[in-house]
């Protein structure tokens, strides 16, 4: 009889370095760094003590761990590990023209630990002073360096959750190895929610809605509610929270209308919205939860509530019809609910490839309807490899113009 094989771990697993290997490599990592950012006719070169110095101070972040009990393979533990890696190699921080990833931060804050160490004398200090420039303008303290890696476990786990399929969460812990040591190293370890659904009847037709959860730090993921003291207005039953379910159609709308944000990002959006929850209670009994990128209003989630239930119907575009700052536009410039889709004002891509001072009356106008920073939103930059082109010198004839006949879309939301 054949003996049965053991089933082989395929995790990537690292081997931990000892001291002087692991301070090896620290050093090349920090050559390679002032190299690149702070390029000079005369390299520095660092003594033995200095190295040192920065060695204890460096930031360091194994390969996740997932919870005991969890059910998550080895390829999603590796695939997990590299994004978080990937994401600590992308450009955060803008200083004098000069881009710094969250990584380089870390290095360039073991540069100034040894530059401020009272062991250094006042000359060499200001040869290190002197040597990265306007970088030593950057303000970088054990705090901050936490929060931007932190940050960026959050983006990550963020990005690869889907209220479809599974949702990640991590559950991060900062670690010393000795008190007198304070090199700072993030354990983490992943926890993983499934999607739930369940079905429906909304205006007499069964529709498929999906639990709202959500990926957090620190903790388990979020299974999201409302609580009922908030929505008195327009609820009064018994229940104190209210379980958040939302519909694959809000999904899609939502694909749809920020259109240049890939996957990764529109999961991103999706637990932003909550992170900060913002909403507005309208007479008809909907509620509207406000949607953000890069701090600037960009539509609402659309929500009632259903058999006890908070569930999210659809998303609109901040111009369109039915959102205050819709209205104001309508009352504004006479826009009415079929003419947004034609000029395509209900779409992020419309205003990446302009800017206010190249349709100065058309952006008063939004301004004044509260959707102005539409316009400032061509200054950020998204992860597309196309835009699309949008109408708005004919969407300005029109305006100025008056009205013209365009072809009736179809209704693709009924309250």
């Amino acid at each position: 009889m054949a003996k049965k094989r053991k089933k082989k771990n395929n995790q990537m697993v690292r081997k931990p370095l000892n001291k002087k290997n692991g301070l090896k490599v620290f050093e090349k990592k920090m050559y390679e760094f002032l190299r690149t950012k702070f390029p000079n006719e005369k390299e520095i070169r660092f003594s033995s003590m200095e190295m040192n110095i920065m060695f204890v101070f460096r930031i360091v972040v194994p390969n996740p761990v997932k919870t005991e009990g969890q059910n998550v393979s080895s390829s999603e533990m590796n695939r997990i590990g590299h994004l978080i890696q990937k994401r600590l190699r992308e450009p955060i921080l803008l200083h004098d023209g000069v881009w710094y990833s969250t990584i380089e931060l870390g290095l360039l804050y073991c540069y100034f630990c040894v530059m401020n160490d009272k062991r250094i004398t006042p000359q060499r200090r200001m040869e290190l002073w002197q040597y990265i420039g306007n970088a030593n303008e950057i303000s970088l303290t054990a705090a901050t360096i936490a929060e931007h890696y932190a940050d960026a476990f959050r983006k990550t786990i963020t990005a690869i959750s889907s209220v479809r399929n599974k949702i990640y969460s991590l559950n991060i812990r900062e670690t010393y190895y000795d008190p007198k040591n304070p090199v700072l190293e993030f354990g983490h370890r992943i926890c993983v929610g499934y999607a739930r659904s369940k079905k429906i009847e909304i205006k007499g037709k069964v529709r498929m809605v999906y639990r709202f959860i959500l990926p957090r730090i620190h903790e388990s993921p979020w299974y999201g509610q409302m609580e009922a003291s908030d929505l008195k207005e327009v609820y009064g039953g018994s229940k104190e929270w209210l379980d958040i379910y939302i519909q694959a159609h809000a999904l899609e709308r939502l694909k749809e209308r920020l259109d240049l944000l890939d996957e990764e990002a529109l999961n991103y959006a999706i637990y932003e919205s909550f992170l900060n929850l913002e909403f507005l209670i309208l007479s008809d009994g909907y509620v509207l939860i406000t949607v953000e990128l890069f701090k600037c209003k960009v539509g609402y989630w659309v929500a009632n509530i259903i058999n006890d239930d908070f569930v999210i119907r659809t998303f609109l575009f901040v111009t369109h019809a039915k959102t205050p700052e819709g209205d104001k536009l309508k009352e504004i410039c006479g826009l009415e609910r079929k003419d947004v889709p034609y000029w395509k004002i209900d779409r992020l891509s419309t205003f990446m490839n302009v800017g206010a001072e190249q349709y100065p009356k058309l952006s008063a106008m939004f301004e004044e309807a509260g959707c102005g920073d539409l316009f400032k939103l061509h200054n950020e930059e998204f992860s597309v490899e196309a835009m699309q082109t949008a109408n708005l010198d004919g969407l300005r004839e029109y305006v100025l113009k008056g009205r013209m006949e365009v072809e009736e879309p179809a209704e693709e939301f009924e309250y």
